[in-house]
């Protein structure tokens, strides 16, 4: 008599790209924001959670028009999928890093490289010790104009719904001053801010002036980290994004009588032409370093 193959046999043979979308859109609770940075549409995100569940005999997400949910089986599966994807990346990054080699001239926007990227650029650079990396720091607008000449990619802040580059998280633009301070609408706001052209100084006094509230430049610099420095000591207030502001800061918003913001995205944008194995690799690791800082944040 010939066995039937049944569900159990099925799910010995889980491809691990549909385990990676399950664990991205778990993590991130959006399927917008998984194919974002999984370098995927969306409908290919979705066709491959619906045969993952298929496969699994089991529904894996709960779907709403606000976020996405893990359901009871979801929530016991993850924990699984987490680790079968891990170990299937460590296996390879053993056998890749043998065979990958060459230059990767990356720019970066100077907060992110000081407070999001340096544990994810030495992880790369233990994956890959043959591979030479070279990073930059600026401005947005000024690294984009050396994309291809000077960069082969350049991870940059961008207004959101831009649409260019791919898009890895989104990022609130929020006011900002000490946490030891007070804020006065009454008198002329101080302001602390980067030196133009900039695109959050341009959305902050396009904001005020909108809004007829006054305001005059208190300090303005090349240096984020100088910028955010002079509003936590409490004399101004600064535009920073949500996930890099540091510490001493208070954020703040409508709510506290100040104008909104534009929201803004990091996009990574990578230099015209066939990307090397180098610069391949690297855009991988960027784009599952930023989903997984990013849900680890939310959690």
């Amino acid at each position: 008599m010939t066995a039937r193959v049944g569900a159990p046999d099925m799910l010995r043979n889980i491809d691990v790209d549909l385990l990676r979308s399950f664990v991205t859109v778990a993590e991130l609770r959006s399927f917008t924001r998984a194919a974002a940075a999984l370098f995927r549409s969306q409908s290919t995100v979705s066709t491959q959670i619906r045969r993952l569940e298929e496969l699994a005999g089991q529904t894996l997400l709960q779907r709403s028009p606000q976020e996405v949910l893990l359901t009871r089986a979801g929530e016991q599966f993850l924990g699984y999928a987490r680790r079968i994807v891990a170990l299937h990346d460590e296996a390879l990054d053993v056998i890749n890093a043998q065979s990958v080699s060459g230059r990767v001239r990356l720019a970066v926007m100077d907060d992110y490289a000081t407070v999001v990227l340096p544990e994810t650029l030495a992880r790369f650079a233990r994956s890959y010790p043959d591979v030479e990396l070279e990073v930059t720091t600026g401005f947005t607008r000024d690294l984009l104009n050396s994309l291809g000449e000077e960069f082969d990619l350049v991870l940059a802040t961008q207004k959101a719904g831009d649409g260019r580059g791919a898009v890895l998280r989104r990022e609130p633009t929020l006011w900002a001053c000490s946490d030891r301070a007070t804020l006065d609408l009454e008198a002329p706001l101080q302001l602390a801010l980067l030196k133009a052209p900039n695109m959050f100084r341009e959305w902050a006094l396009a904001a005020l002036d909108e809004a007829g509230m006054r305001w005059r430049i208190l300090f303005s610099s090349s240096s984020i980290g100088a910028v955010e420095a002079v509003a936590a000591s409490g004399v101004a207030l600064t535009v920073v994004k949500a996930g890099t502001a540091r510490p001493g800061l208070q954020l703040l918003g409508p709510e506290h009588g100040l104008p909104p913001l534009p929201a803004s995205e990091i996009a990574l944008h990578q230099a015209p032409g066939r990307p090397g194995a180098a610069v391949q690799a690297m855009s991988a690791f960027l784009a599952e370093a930023l989903a997984e800082e990013q849900a680890g944040s939310a959690r």
